[in-house]
């Protein structure tokens, strides 16, 4: 039985959209081809009619990841809404749903250039969506910003005590909103 164009379609968008949940929840390599079609309800067999590779299923799941990222876009009118939401205990406890970036770091070291290439380009529009929320912000500044909101995140998620992912996720948040804060009283001024 032949596949409709739509059928096909829908499977190929149901692929990336569960590699993007199960990359970020187990990482790229950890996650298998037949993971992902497991999820689909198929076989690994069906993979090759809609991806060429694994690392081209990994650079699409990506990308989706970081269209769907509440760091590039979302409801936040501020950075400090931002810093919020990302460094929070729900943010912490949702791999699959939540920003590739901590999810993904430690892969990319170890992934193609298109995959690297789909990751750098999400950075860059992290970084652009912190410079619209925080404009008067100088660009060192945002660059530390999100290094230290993923690199508070991705400890939060790794230690195995849920009091010092707690007080991590906490401090994080209070110094980052300190200085965004500040920044915004000396532009005032």
């Amino acid at each position: 039985m032949r596949r409709s164009r739509e059928e096909t379609a829908r499977t190929r968008t149901a692929a990336v959209q569960a590699a993007s949940r199960l990359f970020r929840e187990r990482g790229i390599d950890a996650a298998s081809v037949n993971d992902v079609m497991a999820e689909l309800g198929m076989t690994g067999g069906g993979f090759y009619r809609h991806f060429e590779s694994k690392e081209a299923l990994a650079a699409e799941a990506c990308s989706e990841a970081f269209a769907k990222s509440g760091l590039a876009r979302g409801p936040a009118n501020s950075a400090e809404q931002v810093v919020r939401g990302y460094l929070s205990k729900a943010h912490r406890d949702a791999p699959g749903a939540g920003c590739p970036l901590p999810a993904l770091a430690s892969d990319m070291a170890r992934q193609t250039h298109a995959v690297r290439r789909t990751y750098s380009d999400g950075v860059r529009s992290a970084l652009a969506r912190l410079e619209q929320l925080a404009p008067s912000t100088p660009s060192a500044t945002r660059h530390a910003l999100l290094a230290g909101l993923v690199g508070a995140l991705a400890i939060a998620r790794a230690v195995d005590d849920d009091e010092l992912s707690s007080a991590i996720l906490r401090a994080s948040r209070e110094f980052w909103i300190r200085v965004l804060t500040r920044k915004r009283e000396v532009s005032r001024s």
